[in-house]
C-alpha cells in the first residue's frame, strides 16, 4: 500500500482518538465542598466524567446536572465521599433529564431526584434519620407525557424509599398520567425505573422500599429487604394510580421489626414471582386492594357504581374501577369530559414465591378489595408469554456517557519504511 495513503489512515485514526479524548475529559472537583462540585460540573461538557475527592462536606443547597450534558458524577466511593444535607430530606442531587450517572458517594439526609431516559444511580448510600423519600424518579415532561427510564442499583438504602411517579407532585397531575394510562402495558420492556441488587433497610416501622403512583412503573429485581415492603398505590382523589410493576428474584427478611405483609400492591397491573420470604411475618403473603372499594376520594369518589370514572358494568357495584388491580391501558386518551376510557382487562400474576417450603400468594385484604377476584384480575400461577427484561440492566452492563469512541481493532499492513 502507498504510504502516503497509509499516512493518510494514520492521521484520520489518530484524528478519531483525539476527538474522543477532547470530548471525554475528567474534570477533578478541588474538594466535595457544593460550590466545587457544582463549578467542576458546570465545566463539564457532555461525556466528560467528573470526580469528587474524598471527604466529608455538608451541603445546604443542590447540585445540578442540567439536561444539557449527560456525564459521570463520581465520587471516590461509598465512606469516602460522605455528603450531608443540612435540611433532613432537601435534595442534594438534582440529574434533571441528563442521563447521567451518579456513583460512589454516601448522601446523610439529603435525596436525589430524577427525569428522563438512560440514567443511572448506582454504589451509592443513602441515610436518613426519618424516614424519606430518598430517590424520586418522575417526570416533569408535560407535554409528551414521558416516564422517566434508568437503572438504580448496587445500593445501599437506610430509611427511605424510591418513589417512582409518572409525574412530579402538583405539575399538570391528570393531563401526564392520562397519557401514561393510554400507552400500552409493556411488560418485560425497558420502558420503567429498574431497582436491581440493592439493599434495603428499614429503621421505621411500617415503610416501603419502592412506592408508585401518578401513572408510575417499575421493575424490582434481586434486592435484599430487611424489615421493610414494597409497595404500589390506587386512584386515591383526582390522581391515576400506579400503572406497573415487575417485582421478582428478591429476598424480604423479616429481621427485628413485626413487619405485616412484604408486598402491598393496590393498584394497576403486573407480576411477582420468585421471591424468597425470611422470618415471622405477621401475613406472608401479598396484600391486593383497592382505596375506592372502602372510601369516597375527592374528584373520583367510591366505586359502588356512582362514578362516572368506573366502568360500572351492570350488577358489578361500579366494576371495574379506575385504574384497580388487573386494569391496564385506557382505550384512547382520556379528556375532561365524561365518558371516560374504558380499561383492557391484563391480570395480575403471582408464581413461585416462598417462605420456607410454602407459597406466598395474591390475597385479598379486608373489605377493600371486593371488586378483585381470583380467576379474572389476578391469578396465582405463572403469567403466559411473560419474558423478563434483560439482567444485568444494559445500563450496569455498560453505562457510556454521549461521546464519540475510538474506532476498535483496526490494524494498519503493509507499512514499508
Amino acid at each position: 500500500m502507498p504510504r502516503h495513503i497509509l499516512s493518510i489512515m494514520a492521521a484520520v485514526i489518530i484524528g478519531f482518538v483525539i476527538s474522543a479524548e477532547v470530548h471525554a475529559a475528567t474534570i477533578n472537583a478541588g474538594s466535595c465542598s457544593q460550590a466545587n462540585t457544582q463549578a467542576a460540573i458546570n465545566s463539564a461538557a457532555s461525556g466528560d466524567t467528573v470526580n469528587i475527592p474524598a471527604g466529608s462536606c455538608t451541603w445546604n443547597t443542590t447540585v445540578t446536572i442540567p439536561s444539557t450534558k449527560r456525564i459521570a458524577l463520581q465520587g471516590a466511593g461509598i465512606d469516602l465521599t460522605v455528603i450531608t444535607f443540612s435540611t433532613a430530606g432537601g435534595t442534594a442531587f438534582d440529574l434533571s433529564k441528563s442521563g447521567s450517572r451518579l456513583t460512589g458517594f454516601t448522601l446523610r439526609e439529603g435525596s436525589i431526584l430524577v427525569d428522563g431516559s438512560n440514567w443511572r444511580i448506582d454504589h451509592c448510600k443513602l441515610q436518613f434519620s426519618s424516614w424519606s423519600d430518598g430517590i424520586a424518579a418522575r417526570s416533569i415532561d408535560t407535554v409528551n407525557g414521558l416516564h422517566p427510564t434508568g437503572v438504580i442499583d448496587h445500593c445501599v438504602l437506610n430509611n427511605m424509599r424510591v418513589l417512582v411517579t409518572g409525574t412530579n407532585f402538583g405539575l399538570n397531575e391528570n393531563g401526564t398520567q392520562h397519557a401514561m394510562w393510554a400507552r400500552p402495558l409493556g411488560l418485560g420492556s425497558n420502558n420503567a425505573v429498574f431497582v436491581e441488587n440493592c439493599t434495603f433497610n428499614g429503621v421505621n416501622d411500617s415503610i416501603n422500599a419502592i412506592d408508585a403512583n401518578y401513572g408510575g412503573r417499575f421493575v424490582f429485581r434481586y434486592n435484599t429487604l430487611n424489615d421493610i415492603y414494597v409497595e404500589a398505590h390506587s386512584v386515591q382523589g383526582n390522581n391515576r394510580a400506579a400503572r406497573s410493576w415487575e417485582i421478582y428474584n428478591n429476598t424480604f427478611n423479616q429481621v427485628s421489626k413485626a413487619m405485616w405483609v412484604p408486598m402491598f400492591l393496590r393498584g394497576g397491573t403486573g407480576v411477582v414471582f420468585n421471591n424468597t420470604l425470611t422470618g415471622a411475618w405477621t401475613d406472608p403473603r401479598i396484600a391486593l386492594d383497592n382505596v375506592r372499594d372502602c372510601e369516597s376520594r375527592e374528584t373520583s369518589g367510591k366505586c359502588d357504581g356512582s362514578s362516572p370514572w368506573d366502568g360500572n358494568q351492570p350488577g358489578g357495584s361500579g366494576y371495574p374501577c379506575r385504574d384497580q388491580i388487573g386494569r391496564s391501558t385506557d382505550s384512547y386518551l382520556w379528556t375532561a369530559s365524561n365518558p371516560y376510557p374504558p380499561q383492557t382487562l391484563d391480570p395480575a400474576y403471582a408464581w413461585n414465591n416462598k417462605l420456607g417450603a410454602n407459597d406466598v400468594p395474591f390475597f385479598h385484604h379486608n373489605n377493600c378489595a371486593n371488586h378483585i377476584q381470583l380467576g379474572r384480575d389476578y391469578y396465582n400461577t405463572v403469567k403466559p408469554g411473560y419474558t423478563p427484561y434483560t439482567y444485568p440492566h444494559p445500563l450496569i452492563q455498560g453505562w457510556t456517557p454521549a461521546t464519540i469512541a475510538p474506532p476498535q481493532n483496526l490494524h494498519v499492513t503493509g507499512w514499508t519504511q
